[in-house]
């Protein structure tokens, strides 16, 4: 009798669009995670937020260019115009990326809180990517979508080893195997809990990350504080049940300045330093 082959472990990997308007360079960060060689599907998820629909409304309200740093009023056409440009545009970006990678994809778009339809998304993905909640367009911080991916910081947030090591293996794909790129960030309960964690991050990482910070607090504002504090341009947590509790991903929607992926138990993944 000829056994049959392992089914292929399909793995989901979300991104959110539509939020602050970037589209392509958002993008470009899950390539490291497209090329896998595990079954992959690109779900991008175009998100149109009520909240900001109902502000651009508000005759106050003013939009800000980037570029040219003028100030205009939003007109009801005018946003809607901006939103569908932005939806087209997200959706052929998507199509090309996963054209290009060789892997599947699926595009939608939802209406509503951007905090609830987040929170959905992770619930139904193993890696959702997104961006912090900008409603409208604002200078630059120094921190960009932009940083050239070589030298992109990525900062890992271990809350446990449950989902510590899915974290720490999605944020080592991301640096391609580049530890020195890589700091990470304990937040572990008691000492039993830290050499857990430590032990883990012997195991997957082919070298020590540059700089390996253990933060007293777990609460989620220190944990803001910690990552603006480290310059990230990359931020990497597990999916605990804590971290997608309303008022702990509303922290990381409003005050993080950098992309964030939330990584939930990816099955089917073996647990393998990172060449």
């Amino acid at each position: 009798m000829v056994a049959k082959p392992p089914e292929t472990v399909t793995q989901q990997i979300a991104v959110i669009l539509g939020v602050s308007g970037s589209g392509q360079p958002l993008l470009n960060i899950l390539r490291p995670l497209l090329g896998r060689d595990t079954g992959i599907e690109l779900h991008g998820v175009f998100i149109k937020d009520d909240e900001l629909q109902q502000a651009a409304a508000l005759p106050f309200v003013k939009e800000l260019c980037r570029l040219t740093l003028s100030v205009r009023d939003i007109h009801d056409t005018r946003f809607d115009r901006t939103i569908a440009l932005r939806l087209r545009t997200a959706r052929n970006a998507v199509e090309e990326l996963a054209r290009r990678m060789g892997v599947s994809h699926t595009f939608r778009t939802a209406q509503g809180s951007t905090l609830s339809l987040l929170r959905e998304t992770v619930h139904s993905a193993n890696i959702t990517v997104f961006e912090p909640l900008r409603k409208f367009a604002a200078p630059a911080t120094g921190q960009t979508l932009h940083t050239r991916l070589k030298d992109r910081r990525i900062v890992v947030v271990i809350d446990d080893v449950v989902t510590g090591d899915e974290a720490l293996l999605t944020a080592a794909l991301l640096a391609k195997g580049q530890s020195d790129r890589i700091t990470i960030l304990l937040r572990a309960k008691n000492a039993v809990e830290l050499d857990a964690m430590d032990h883990m991050i012997r195991e997957l990482l082919p070298t020590r990350p540059t700089r390996l910070l253990l933060l007293p607090d777990r609460g989620i504002q220190h944990l803001v504080d910690s990552v603006y504090a480290e310059r990230a341009d990359m931020l990497v947590i597990g999916a605990s049940e804590e971290m997608l509790k309303p008022e702990s991903l509303g922290s990381l929607l409003k005050q993080i300045e950098c992309p964030i992926c939330l990584v939930r138990q990816i099955d089917g993944m073996a647990k393998e330093p990172v060449a």
